[in-house]
């Protein structure tokens, strides 16, 4: 692994026909950790993307986790099941994400996404919750769709079968059911939307002048 730039990596391979793609200008930190189980998964790591810490895990089969290129990322990664996959766009930096499958199904993050720290979002509930007179499950795993340039804030939970529109917010420690539409801005346990007319930058731009303010700067101007 020494011509793909990477930092005393080990994969640990426990399965057959085992996938694993990784660009030359990727960046996997020290303790990083790769362990394969089952066969037929691939996991790809794109263009200049870091890794900072962490876990990416693949248990039984048919299961893939995909990283776009320019990611910056630090979290748990865990493809429990069969079937299971997980996509990340390109640019979406996670400060701790615990990001997990434990039944199949997938969850796709979008571009330019940014989680902060303590996110965490799995298909399953992990336990059956059972009809008591025909002893039908009543709670099957659901996919979870982010879009572009979201933001999920400090300790946001999102849960199975939700999704969340492109260019929007989410507040910290927010829990998040269902859909939440584009550019808003969405709070609380569950997760309401409080505004609907949001995008957001990763840039701590100037807070725009009160307009008294400016009334006042106008008339000192005048007066001098």
């Amino acid at each position: 692994m020494s011509d793909t730039g990477l930092n005393s990596l080990t994969i640990s391979d426990h399965g057959c026909n085992n996938q694993v793609d990784i660009a030359a200008s990727a960046r996997l930190a020290d303790g990083v950790r790769i362990d394969l189980f089952g066969n037929h998964n691939h996991l790809c790591i794109g263009e200049n993307t870091i890794v900072q810490g962490g876990l990416l895990e693949m248990r039984n089969h048919d299961g893939s986790i995909k990283i776009g290129a320019n990611c910056a990322l630090i979290g748990m990664f865990r493809c429990r099941a069969s079937n299971t996959h997980i996509s990340i766009g390109d640019q979406t930096t996670s400060m701790m994400a615990h990001i997990t499958l434990h039944e199949r199904g997938s969850i796709i993050i979008g571009q330019d996404c940014m989680l902060s720290g303590d996110i965490a979002m799995d298909v399953s509930d992990m336990h059956s919750i059972l009809d008591k007179y025909s002893g039908k499950r009543l709670n099957p795993p659901q996919d979870i769709k982010i879009g572009d340039h979201v933001w999920l804030a400090q300790g946001v939970r999102v849960m199975k079968g939700a999704s969340i529109g492109h260019d929007t917010v989410i507040g910290t420690r927010a829990l998040v059911l269902g859909e939440i539409p584009p550019h808003s801005l969405a709070v609380g346990t569950p997760a309401r939307v409080i505004n609907n007319n949001i995008s957001w930058d990763r840039k701590r731009l100037p807070i725009a002048a009160r307009k008294e303010d400016e009334a006042e700067q106008k008339d000192s101007f005048s007066a001098g």
